[in-house]
C-alpha cells in the first residue's frame, strides 16, 4: 500500500516536471539578432558661422570699452552692408579684464583688456570671404573660427532613414545565412539623430599682423561639401 502510495506520487511528480519543462520550452523566445544600419549622402553647406573678436587694451577701462565698442559697431555696420540681417549677428562674449605686471613678487596694475565677441550666420557662402575682409578693414582683431552647418530637407532626412534600415536588413541577412537560419520578422527597431561633419577652420591674426596686412587681397574661402549621416538599430527574430 505504502509502496503504491509512492509510485503514484513519483508519477504525479514527473508528470508536472514534465508539464512546466514544455511550459518553460514554449515560452522561450526564438534566436535574436541586432544589427546597426548606418547611412551616409554628401551635401551641400546651408550656411556658415562666423566667430569675430575685438579687443581692446588701454590704461583706462572707460577708454578700453569706449574703443571696443567703436570698433564693434563698426564691424556690425560692415556686416549689414553686406547684407547680413542683424537677427543673424548674435553677441556670444564680452569680457573686461585688469592687466597687471609681476616684478619681484609684486604685482602693478597696467591697464586693462576688454573683449567682444560675436558670431554671425552667413547664408549667402559666396559672400564669406567679404565678410572676412571687411571684419579686418573695420579692426577686428580676432577671426575664431568658420564653421559650416547644413538645414536637412524632409525628403532627404527621409532617404538616410530609408537607407539606414536597408543596410541593417541587409546585415542581418547577411548573419542569418552564415548561421545557417533564416531572417524572422523584425522585434524592435529605432532611429538615431541624423548627424552632420562639419568643415572647420581657425585663422587667428594678432593684432599687429593685422595692421601691417596687406588688405588689398580678397580672402579665399572654399565651402566644399559634408556628410550627413543617421543609424538604424534593428533587432530581428531568427527562424
Amino acid at each position: 500500500m505504502k509502496h503504491s502510495f509512492l509510485l503514484k506520487a513519483f508519477t504525479i511528480g514527473a508528470l508536472m516536471t514534465s508539464v512546466a519543462v514544455g511550459s518553460m520550452a514554449a515560452d522561450m523566445a526564438p534566436g535574436e539578432i541586432s544589427v546597426t544600419g548606418q547611412a551616409v549622402r554628401q551635401v551641400a553647406p546651408s550656411y556658415a558661422l562666423l566667430n569675430l573678436g575685438v579687443s581692446s587694451k588701454h590704461t583706462s577701462v572707460q577708454s578700453a570699452k569706449s574703443q571696443n565698442d567703436v570698433i564693434m559697431s563698426k564691424l556690425i555696420s560692415s556686416l549689414q552692408h553686406l547684407g547680413v540681417s542683424k537677427n543673424n549677428i548674435q553677441t556670444s562674449n564680452i569680457t573686461i579684464n585688469p592687466n597687471y605686471d609681476y616684478i619681484d613678487g609684486n604685482s602693478k596694475l597696467n591697464g586693462y583688456n576688454v573683449n567682444n565677441t560675436v558670431v554671425v550666420r552667413i547664408y549667402d557662402t559666396s559672400s564669406i570671404g567679404k565678410a572676412i575682409d571687411a571684419a579686418i578693414a573695420s579692426g577686428a582683431s580676432d577671426i575664431n573660427s568658420l564653421t559650416f552647418q547644413t538645414d536637412l530637407s524632409q525628403e532627404m532626412e527621409d532617404q538616410l532613414s530609408t537607407s539606414a534600415i536597408n543596410d541593417a536588413r541587409h546585415q542581418a541577412e547577411v548573419i542569418a545565412k552564415s548561421l545557417g537560419r533564416q531572417l524572422g520578422p523584425v522585434k524592435s527597431a529605432s532611429l538615431g539623430t541624423t548627424r552632420t561633419q562639419t568643415m572647420e577652420v581657425n585663422p587667428r591674426y594678432a593684432m599687429l599682423a593685422v595692421k601691417s596686412m596687406d588688405l588689398s587681397s580678397s580672402t579665399p574661402v572654399e565651402k566644399g561639401d559634408m556628410s550627413a549621416n543617421k543609424t538604424a538599430n534593428v533587432v530581428f527574430y531568427l527562424q
